[in-house]
């Protein structure tokens, strides 16, 4: 079986200490066969360290290393990419000059603040907060100067793996109007959703929620991946096969790879 994790940062991104190559060797520790780089790059982000454009030649040059010092697994070249609305236009002018295999769109910053941050909560309570996270992915999936760039929406649901409420839980039932509207507007464009198992020991589960993958699967979805947002080694890989199960019992015959940013399907029956 193929077992791919298509979400791992390296020192290449400001909160990972994680070399390159360790995270490939705890990837074949783990029995990953697919390994995708997708380093951050948040233009507009209140933290200045995310506020930047990552060192794309250095990144090159790593990779190309590593693939030929370890042939038996794939490794790709990805980047993930924080909505801000403000730096679209920007974000995009970026991408427009490079290749990659591989490119999510992530939505961390709320009204100007990553969710992760205690202050973003804002007093507010879990639903109030939830729907600003909801609509804001929203606006980064209805936003044109990036649809032609990026090829998956990543862990719908980051807000609840920040761990602001003492039930973080984040189902499809809690706004299915506006979920719809999301993953409609992902499947119509032609783009994916990202599977990520980070969610696992923070909101207690993937991200997005199994109700909200069988939901996409229900009304047309088929391109998707898994990542386990790794920072560290001994993340790398963890609950990818966990995650195949889950995407299984959605009613999904395939998960998809990527690369030069063309999907393939492959069969996980």
């Amino acid at each position: 079986m193929v077992l791919p994790d298509y979400h791992v940062h390296t020192a290449y991104s400001p909160d990972s200490k994680m070399e390159p190559e360790e995270a490939i060797i705890a990837a074949i520790s783990s029995g990953i066969s697919e390994i995708c780089f997708t380093e951050h790059m948040d233009l507009g982000h209140h933290m200045e360290s995310f506020n930047r454009v990552p060192d794309f030649e250095r990144i090159e040059n790593s990779i190309s290393q590593l693939r030929k010092k370890y042939p038996k697994i794939n490794i790709g070249k990805g980047i993930e990419v924080g909505y801000i609305s403000d730096t679209a236009k920007q974000t995009a002018a970026v991408l427009s000059g490079q290749n990659f295999d591989y490119v999510l769109l992530s939505t961390h910053c709320v009204d100007g603040i990553d969710c992760y941050v205690p202050e973003s909560k804002r007093d507010r309570d879990k639903f109030t907060a939830y729907k600003r996270y909801l609509e804001t992915v929203y606006d980064s999936v209805m936003d044109d100067n990036l649809t032609k760039y990026y090829d998956c929406i990543s862990h719908i649901g980051y807000i609840a793996k920040c761990n602001h409420y003492e039930d973080n839980v984040f189902p499809y039932q809690l706004f299915p109007e506006l979920f719809d509207e999301i993953l409609s507007e992902v499947i119509k464009r032609g783009k994916g959703i990202e599977v990520n198992t980070s969610g696992i020991n923070r909101a207690g589960h993937v991200l997005p929620h199994p109700s909200i993958i069988r939901r996409y699967r229900e009304l047309g979805g088929r391109i998707i991946t898994i990542g386990s947002d790794a920072h560290k080694p001994q993340n790398v890989g963890a609950y990818i096969k966990d995650a195949i199960d889950i995407i299984a019992q959605a009613g999904f015959q395939e998960i998809t790879l990527f690369k030069n940013r063309e999907p393939s399907f492959i069969s996980i029956l």
